[in-house]
């Protein structure tokens, strides 16, 4: 028997409608919005709003756009800023900005060539000196917006100026080129045809079984009302994508980037989606003080955050240099980081924190790519191609503005 509710002094405040113990039915499903849907539902836009844009520019290059050929430099050329683009949707989710991306890059492979091609070390050494000195900047930063407190966009602007500057004086302005085979073979080569087609179907395999297995347990948790919409919704987007790879694949292979770049997609998204850190970014991002109270150690996620930045700063620094064969300090990285915010607003990430995706930050990214890569064809001049990009981040963060007070 339940005890009675107290009338007399009773404020509205200590009496919810219902507590985490009442028995009461739950919503009816016409009352709670489909498992996963908005999210859904707003990587079904990117990838309509990316067949137009596809559409649109095979007509204008007579057909050249959708080649096999083309796709796959498409692929290989979007890979350094989805590299770039997961760091980025990590740090802004916690409501911090990266602004030295480009920089810390373009230092990372200067010391990677010096040491290669000036110093004659092996190639696995050098790579571990390069990303330890990665992983140092991703600390060095950390150190200043979680222990010291400085707002993370001065911390990063500052070292977008000193990390370029170490990246002139270190070879004294000075191009380190060719790099050792090994790396330039890597960067710029793919996997054959019969492998990329095999890897193509086991990975999304893989990824239907697993989101089978999602959806079945948000069905016992009373979570969707049965098995076949929310699994549908996933699963179309990835056959596409997978039809798309195979497209490409049976014909020149996949580019082992591109493999790169998956591996650290499956990362970060188990990082970010299935570990008890991740919630901690995301509820940083949704209110620091609230996650503060609850016993989140804000600082100390931060500066891991960081380290993982740094971590990224190795591996896009390294595939840099080694696509190109060589350290440009001054240009290399150029603007990078533009192009990683721009890619992980436009796949959803939300300025304010605590909402963002990594596989919408890579469609993000493909469609950035997409309009560089059609217009070049087209022979469009790069004065019109950044007016273009500039225009789709503008309207990126007003859809982001208009989803929240929406929502609000």
């Amino acid at each position: 028997m339940t005890e009675p509710i107290p009338t007399a002094t009773a404020t509205p405040t200590a009496l919810p409608a219902q507590t985490p113990h009442d028995d009461g039915p739950p919503d009816p499903p016409a009352a709670r919005p489909a498992y996963g849907e908005k999210v859904e539902w707003r990587n079904y836009t990117l990838l309509l709003v990316l067949a137009v844009i596809w559409f649109v520019f095979q007509l204008l290059t007579d057909g050249l756009f959708l080649t096999q050929r083309n796709l796959g430099l498409l692929a290989l050329q979007s890979t350094i800023v989805s590299l770039a683009a997961i760091s980025a949707v990590m740090l802004i989710v916690t409501r911090n900005f990266d602004v030295s991306v480009g920089s810390a890059v373009a230092l990372v492979g200067v010391v990677l060539a010096m040491l290669t091609v000036r110093a004659g070390w092996p190639v696995l050494p050098a790579i571990l000196v390069a990303m330890l000195c990665a992983v140092l900047m991703g600390a060095w930063q950390g150190f200043w917006v979680a222990r010291v407190g400085i707002p993370s966009f001065i911390v990063t602007l500052a070292g977008m100026l000193y990390f370029r500057g170490l990246s002139l004086i270190i070879p004294d302005g000075e191009t380190i080129a060719p790099l050792p085979g090994a790396l330039t073979n890597f960067a710029t080569g793919y996997l054959t045809a019969a492998y990329s087609v095999i890897l193509i179907l086991l990975a999304l395999g893989g990824y239907l079984a697993y989101q089978l297995r999602t959806v079945r347990r948000a069905v016992r948790l009373g979570l969707a009302d049965d098995v076949r919409r929310p699994f549908a919704r996933r699963a179309v987007p990835a056959i596409v994508a997978a039809a798309a790879g195979i497209y490409i694949g049976e014909s020149i292979g996949i580019p082992l980037l591109v493999i790169l770049l998956g591996v650290c997609t499956l990362v970060a998204e188990l990082l970010m989606r299935r570990t008890r850190y991740g919630a901690k970014l995301y509820a940083i991002g949704g209110n620091p003080e609230a996650a503060r109270l609850a016993g989140i150690n804000v600082e100390s996620a931060v500066f891991r955050n960081f380290l993982i930045a740094g971590v990224a700063y190795g591996i896009t620094g390294i595939a840099l240099t080694a696509r190109v064969s060589g350290a440009v300090g001054g240009s290399a990285g150029l603007f990078l980081e533009l192009d990683a915010i721009a890619a992980a607003i436009i796949g959803g990430t939300s300025l304010a924190g605590g909402r963002g995706r990594i596989l919408g930050a890579l469609l993000g990214a493909l469609l950035m790519g997409s309009l560089n890569n059609g217009m070049s064809l087209m022979n469009v001049s790069t004065f019109y191609q950044e007016t273009a990009r500039g225009m789709v981040l503008l309207v990126a963060v007003a859809i982001d503005q208009l989803s929240r007070r929406r929502a609000a």
